[in-house]
């Protein structure tokens, strides 16, 4: 088991790598500039998520870390909950945090996003300016995008603290 630990390792520490930094870069540096162009920063991001392969590959990795990170934890603690509770408490800690990380960027800004494209789509489809009610859920969704992906990085940020350890 210790010679498949190794490859575990890489794939994770790559896949952590492109998702963590990756999203830290989006909620620090991306939205607040996307927010600032207003419209311009819509049609952007609209273009960013609905003609790139930016979410498929977010997810992609994110299913990689746990899968991962979750085969290398059983070894790691030998499954001894006096160990994961204990001298292993802050990777348990961390392990969570990546796991529920995943789950909230599925349920929120999966769902977000996919919306998103959609309603993109209908406004472009009218050739004119989008309807008001259109613009009001374009901008609920992308309010519900930022929020998610705090959360997101949030817990990232703790997962990356509990696997020092």
């Amino acid at each position: 088991m210790t010679a498949l630990l190794s490859p575990l390792l890489i794939l994770h520490v790559l896949a952590a790598t492109f998702w963590v930094g990756t999203t830290l870069f989006m909620v620090l540096f991306l939205e607040p500039t996307v927010a600032a162009l207003g419209p311009d920063g819509g049609k952007f991001m609209q273009k960013l998520i609905g003609s790139t392969r930016l979410s498929p590959a977010l997810a992609a990795t994110a299913l990689l870390t746990v899968l991962t990170g979750l085969a290398m934890y059983g070894p790691v603690t030998g499954n001894s909950m006096a160990v994961m509770l204990g001298a292993r408490l802050p990777l348990t800690i961390g392990a969570i945090a990546g796991i529920l990380s995943a789950i909230t960027g599925g349920a929120i800004n999966g769902r977000a996003s996919a919306r998103m494209q959609a309603l993109g789509k209908e406004i472009g489809a009218k050739k004119g300016p989008p309807a008001p009610e259109q613009l009001a859920e374009m901008q609920k969704l992308q309010a519900t995008l930022r929020q998610g992906s705090r959360i997101t990085a949030i817990l990232m940020v703790i997962a990356l603290v509990g696997m020092t350890w």
